[in-house]
C-alpha cells in the first residue's frame, strides 16, 4: 500500500483499485490520494484576520505611540478603554498558554508589568527631565517597587489573539509614598475585558533603603499625564 501523508490543510479523497499481477493473485488494494492542498501560511492569515480583528499595522509594544495605539483600536476594544491615558497591545503567545489551552494565569501579570512600564513611559516621562526620569525609574535615586498585585480573571483568553493593556492611576490612590495602578486586559478576538489588575507601589530611597515620600515634580507630571487640575 503506497503511503499518504495526511496534512491539516489538506484534503483527500482515497480510491480503492484493484490490482491483478497474475492469474493466481489476490486482490491488493491501491489506495491512490486526489489531493486538494490550501497553503497553511494563507490559512493562518485568515484565522488572524478574522479572531483578532485588527487593522494591518496594528502598533505594539511598551515603544508604540499611545495616541497611534488608541487610534487604530476596533471600536469594540476601544469601548472598554476610555479613562485608561496609558494602552499597550500585546500579542498572545502560543507559548503563554497552559496545558488548558488558554492564556496562563501568571502571564497577565508579566503583560500588566509591561503595561505599568509604558505608564511611565507614556505619561511620566514626556513631563519630567531625562535625570529625574532615570533617577525614578531606574532606581538611582528614589524610584519605585512593588508593594503588592492583584488581578481579577474575567474570561479566558487563547492564541492568537492580541490584548490590549489599559493603565492609569486612580487619584485617590495616590498616597504621600504610594500609588495604585489599576489595568485591564481587552481581548480583540472577543471584544470583552478578559483581566482586571491592581499594583500598590511604594516610593522607595534605593540609596538609603528606606520608604520616601513620591517626588514632587513626578506628582506633577502624574497630573499633567492623567490631565488632572
Amino acid at each position: 500500500m503506497a503511503s499518504s501523508h495526511f496534512l491539516p490543510t489538506a484534503t483527500r479523497t482515497l480510491r480503492l483499485l484493484p490490482r491483478f499481477t497474475t492469474r493466481h493473485s489476490i486482490i491488493t488494494p491501491t489506495f491512490t490520494p486526489t489531493t486538494t492542498t490550501t497553503s497553511s501560511s494563507h490559512l493562518l492569515l485568515l484565522t488572524r484576520s478574522k479572531h483578532t480583528r485588527t487593522p494591518p499595522h496594528l502598533p505594539i509594544g511598551g515603544l508604540a505611540d499611545v495616541d497611534d495605539v488608541r487610534r487604530q483600536l476596533p471600536p469594540n476594544v476601544a469601548q472598554h478603554l476610555d479613562g485608561y491615558p496609558s494602552l499597550i497591545n500585546l500579542p498572545v503567545q502560543w507559548g503563554d498558554q497552559d496545558a488548558f489551552g488558554h492564556l496562563n494565569n501568571c502571564i497577565y501579570l508579566r503583560y500588566f508589568e509591561s503595561g505599568r512600564i509604558a505608564y511611565f513611559d507614556q505619561i511620566l516621562r514626556p513631563h519630567l527631565s531625562q535625570h529625574a526620569y532615570n533617577s525614578f525609574i531606574m532606581a538611582r535615586a528614589i524610584g519605585v517597587i512593588v508593594k503588592s498585585l492583584s488581578c481579577k480573571y474575567i474570561a479566558p483568553c487563547r492564541y492568537p489573539d492580541i490584548l490590549t493593556i489599559g493603565v492609569r492611576i486612580d487619584a485617590a490612590s495616590v498616597k504621600k509614598d504610594r500609588f495604585t495602578q489599576s489595568a485591564v486586559f481587552v481581548s480583540h478576538a472577543q471584544g470583552i475585558v478578559v483581566a482586571e489588575a491592581e499594583c500598590c507601589v511604594v516610593t522607595y530611597d534605593y540609596r538609603e533603603q528606606r520608604k520616601a515620600n513620591v517626588p514632587a515634580d513626578v506628582v506633577a507630571a502624574w497630573k499633567k499625564g492623567e490631565g488632572i487640575a
